[in-house]
């Protein structure tokens, strides 16, 4: 058994050294920059943000139809530079650093059985055929809500609908439409602050959908918060009502 749990908390001193070699790798990669052919459409991506601008003779260069094409390949192009740079930095050569220490798990064990033996009986067994019956009821349609919330696609738009911009649940542009009529005459300002205006929306729509725990607004919300934390749960599962 001894033998069993040295090699659980080696694999947890593990896991948490590579945690710590990724959010290093992370923070060490920066802001990436990518521009087009032309030099006329420049995308910074500095995580969390996105910055796109366009230049003040991009017309000499792109034709109106091909402008959107062009930003979302720009933008494809500075994320891929970020994946090389991210890779380049977390790679088997990466320095050593120290892992943070593990936490013991006889302090949740020991609260846990504190809150079942303290607890009335008839309460947490009522608790706990509650939730199990709710949980496998309600299990496949949380699946489904939370598939279809990965899946939403959040739009937004400028205040004189010339630009719109579509993100995913991540906040990654997966859409750009401009209006070609108004790009015949719009110089490179009035486009990069229209699509930055929709950009802006859009990021205001993915940070209202997303929730602050996983099952929230789900059929399950009711035990979202102890499904992060198993302490939370028995406690949830032991409370009176």
């Amino acid at each position: 058994m001894a033998h069993d749990n040295d090699a659980i908390y080696e694999l947890h001193d593990q896991l948490m050294k590579k945690t710590v070699q990724m959010r290093e790798a992370l923070e060490q990669t920066g802001s990436e920059t990518a521009e087009d052919p032309t030099g006329q459409v420049s995308v910074r991506l500095d995580d969390p943000s996105i910055e796109i601008t366009i230049g003040t003779f991009w017309r000499a260069s792109i034709r109106p139809e091909e402008l959107s094409g062009v930003i979302l390949e720009t933008v494809n192009t500075v994320l891929l530079a970020r994946l090389q740079a991210w890779g380049a930095s977390f790679s088997d050569d990466a320095p050593e650093v120290a892992a943070p220490p593990a936490p013991s798990p006889a302090i949740a064990a020991n609260e846990i059985n504190e809150l079942v033996e303290s607890a009335d009986g008839d309460v947490f067994h009522r608790n706990v055929n509650r939730f199990i019956e709710t949980f496998s009821t309600q299990l496949n349609s949380t699946l489904s809500q939370l598939s279809e919330r990965a899946a939403q696609v959040h739009g937004g738009e400028d205040s004189g609908g010339n630009a719109q911009v579509d993100l995913d649940s991540r906040g990654t542009i997966v859409g750009l439409r401009l209006d070609e009529t108004w790009l015949r005459t719009a110089d490179g300002r009035d486009v990069t602050e229209a699509i930055r205006s929709a950009l802006s929306k859009a990021q205001t729509s993915v940070a209202a959908a997303t929730p602050a725990l996983p099952f929230e607004g789900t059929p399950l919300s009711q035990y979202a918060e102890g499904m992060a934390d198993p302490v939370e749960m028995i406690r949830m599962l032991t409370r009176g009502g």
